[in-house]
C-alpha cells in the first residue's frame, strides 16, 4: 500500500505512452489501408494487446475522432511556435495539406459514425490558428491582399477532394502537391505571377 503512489505515476505514463503509440499506429494503418482496415492490424503494430486498444478507444470512430483532435493541437501548437515569424501562413498551409494527405479518410468516416464531429467548431479553430500568420502573409505581401480565411477552408477542401479515394499515400501526396501549387498562384499577389512570367 506504501508504494502505490511510486507505481501510480509509472502506470499513468504507461497508460499515455500506449496512447500515444495507438494513434501512432492507427495514423500509419488508416493512411496505407483505409478507415476500414482491421483495429488487429493497429494493436500489433503499436505492440499493445486487443483490450488496451479498446480501453483507450472503443471503435474506430473514436480512434478517428482521437487523431483529429490531436492533429488539430499539433497545428495549434505549430501555430503558437510560429508567431510573429514571417512564412508561418505557407508553413501552416503545407502541415494541415499534409494532415490531410495522412487522414484523408478520417473526417468522411466520422461523418457517417455515430456522433458526427462539430464541423463548424473544427473550421473555428482551423480559422484560429490560421488568423495572425495570414494577417502577416497580407501584410508581407507574401498572398494576395483580399485572401481570406474562408478563402484557405475552401482551398483546403479543394485538396481534401483531391486526395479523396486515392489508395496509395504517394499518389494522394503527388496530386495534393500538385492541387496545391496550381492554387497558391492564386493566393500570391497579381504583380508578383506578372514577375515570374516575365
Amino acid at each position: 500500500v506504501h508504494d502505490e503512489p511510486d507505481r501510480s505515476p509509472a502506470r499513468r505514463r504507461d497508460a499515455r505512452e500506449n496512447r500515444e503509440r495507438i494513434l501512432a499506429a492507427a495514423r500509419e494503418v488508416f493512411a496505407s489501408a483505409g478507415f476500414e482496415a482491421p483495429l488487429d492490424a493497429i494493436a500489433r503494430r503499436a505492440g499493445v494487446g486487443r483490450a488496451t486498444l479498446y480501453r483507450n478507444f472503443p471503435d474506430r470512430f473514436a480512434l478517428a475522432a482521437a487523431i483529429c483532435e490531436d492533429n488539430l493541437a499539433t497545428l495549434e501548437a505549430l501555430a503558437r511556435a510560429l508567431r510573429g515569424r514571417p512564412g508561418a501562413f505557407m508553413t501552416l498551409l503545407s502541415a494541415i495539406v499534409e494532415q490531410q494527405i495522412e487522414g484523408h479518410a478520417l473526417v468522411p468516416a466520422l461523418l457517417t459514425g455515430p456522433s458526427a464531429p462539430d464541423l463548424a467548431a473544427l473550421a473555428g479553430r482551423v480559422t484560429r490558428l490560421l488568423a495572425g500568420p495570414l494577417r502577416r502573409a497580407r501584410a508581407d505581401g507574401a498572398v494576395r491582399a483580399d485572401l481570406t480565411a474562408s478563402d484557405v477552408l475552401a482551398v483546403l477542401a479543394m485538396v481534401s477532394a483531391v486526395v479523396a479515394g486515392k489508395a496509395s499515400v504517394r499518389e494522394r501526396r503527388a496530386r495534393a502537391m500538385r492541387a496545391l501549387a496550381l492554387v497558391v498562384d492564386g493566393l500570391v499577389p497579381r504583380i508578383d505571377r506578372v514577375a515570374r512570367s516575365s
